[in-house]
């Protein structure tokens, strides 16, 4: 029996995909204006002063996305080496 490399290659690739959506929501938030119109100096409230990323919560949601595809990427590439491994281990055996 042969152990293949393709799924974990299919999941790091997944991962990067993730990784790579993730990094552009944090990258590129639109950022809205910090007071309106109000000249005012008080310190922005609420939402006042955030990105969109921010005030929606999607920076938080892709932050928390880059650290999942991070360490699926890990995970995966522990399990390609753990293959590599194996694969030696069985041509030094004479199988």
């Amino acid at each position: 029996m042969q152990i293949g490399p393709i799924a974990p290659v299919q999941g790091m690739q997944r991962a990067t995909e993730q990784l790579d959506r993730a990094a552009a929501t944090m990258a590129s938030p639109q950022p809205q204006a910090a007071r309106g119109s109000d000249p005012s100096p008080a310190p922005p409230t609420g939402n006042q002063g955030l990105t969109a990323a921010q005030a929606s919560g999607d920076l938080e949601s892709a932050m928390a996305d880059a650290i999942q595809a991070s360490r699926a990427y890990e995970a995966n590439a522990r399990a390609l080496e753990q293959n590599d491994t194996i694969q030696r281990r069985a041509i030094s055996l004479g199988a």
